[in-house]
C-alpha cells in the first residue's frame, strides 16, 4: 500500500533544471567516521555525466509514525542519493595527516519516483523506494574527449534550429 507518491513540480519550480550534480563526502579522522556532507546543485549542460541509467533504491526511514510527510520525503530522497553515490558514483579519496575524505559524483535528474509506504512497526520507520535517473561522472582522463562531443553535438543542434 502506497502512503505518498512524488509527483513532478508543477512547472517552474525548478525553473527549467533537470539535471543536478550531486557529491557526497564522508570524513573519517583516526578510522573513525566524523561527518558525511551531501552536496546537490545545478548541473547545466554537465558534459562529464553521459550515462544516465534509471536504477531503484530501497531503505528504511527510521523515524516516529507522526513525523511529517515532508521531512520523510525529504530524508527517502536524500537516503535514496547516497546510497546510489556510494554504489555506482565515481569514487575519490584525498588524506591528509589522520583525516580521510571519500568523496562520490554524479548527476540525477528530477523528478524523481518516489514511493513511501506506511509506518513499519517491526523496523521502527518508513521502507521507500525510488526510482532514479543516475549517472556516474566520467573519470577525468575522458573528460577532453566528452566535452568535444558535447560541444559537435551543441553545434548540430544550433544548425538544425536554424532551419526550423
Amino acid at each position: 500500500m502506497v502512503l505518498i507518491s512524488l509527483k513532478p513540480l508543477p512547472a517552474g519550480h525548478f525553473e527549467g533544471i533537470a539535471t543536478y550534480y550531486i557529491r557526497f563526502d564522508l570524513k573519517s579522522s583516526s578510522q573513525r567516521i566524523t561527518d558525511g556532507k551531501l552536496t546537490m546543485v545545478p548541473a547545466h549542460e554537465d558534459f562529464r555525466a553521459a550515462n544516465f541509467s534509471y536504477f531503484p533504491v530501497s531503505g528504511i526511514i527510521p523515524a516516529l509514525p507522526q513525523e511529517a510527510a515532508q521531512t520523510i520525503e525529504a530524508k527517502s530522497k536524500q537516503n535514496a542519493f547516497i546510497q546510489l553515490l556510494e554504489q555506482k558514483g565515481l569514487k575519490s579519496v584525498k588524506t591528509l595527516n589522520y583525516d580521510t575524505i571519500i568523496s562520490y559524483e554524479g548527476c540525477v535528474q528530477v523528478p524523481v519516483a518516489l514511493f513511501i509506504s506506511p509506518y513499519d512497526d517491526k523496523n521502527k520507520g518508513f521502507p521507500y523506494t525510488a526510482r532514479v535517473l543516475f549517472s556516474p561522472l566520467s573519470f577525468p582522463d575522458q573528460w577532453e574527449s566528452l566535452r568535444r562531443r558535447f560541444k559537435v553535438k551543441e553545434l548540430l543542434d544550433n544548425f538544425f534550429l536554424f532551419f526550423q
